[in-house]
């Protein structure tokens, strides 16, 4: 009987040391950082820190976003496959009005500004690609490039 309740208590155990390493649903933020100027994909080039210049074929959908409404992009491959998402927005934004323009069908940017805690304004930047889009937007958070 002894060997059986101690049995149970390292199950137990067990069982509560793999329930408190289980991740917050905090921890489920998808990090989002700033487009690299000069950067070159197949669908892509960022040639400034809020503007790309597709490739042939490629399209985007502009979608809400992390910053609100029309915030973000959806890149979309030649044969309509998803190829992408990206957003825009600045880091430690406490309120934003960044949108992606797509004026010109080739050169999608951001436009808009953000204000800091502190009150301080940022320009707008782009922040990406993430194969997606991810499901729930508001768990994105734009961090600086480590």
């Amino acid at each position: 009987m002894k060997r059986l309740v101690a049995l149970a208590v390292l199950v137990g155990a067990g069982v509560l040391g793999a329930c408190s390493n289980r991740p917050s649903p905090t921890t489920n933020e998808v990090p989002m950082y700033p487009v690299v100027v000069g950067e070159k994909t197949e669908l892509y080039e960022v040639v400034g820190p809020k503007e790309l210049k597709l490739a042939p074929g490629v399209k985007v959908q502009v979608v809400d976003g992390p910053s609100g409404k029309n915030s973000a992009i959806v890149l979309l491959k030649p044969n309509g496959g998803v190829g992408g998402y990206m957003a825009c927005g600045c880091i430690g934004a406490t309120t934003s009005s960044c949108v992606t323009t797509s004026d010109n069908p080739e050169h999608p940017s951001c436009s808009g500004g953000c204000t800091d805690s502190e009150g301080n304004e940022h320009g707008c930047s782009l922040f990406g690609p993430l194969i997606g889009p991810p499901k729930d937007p508001l768990t994105i958070r734009f961090l600086a490039r480590p």
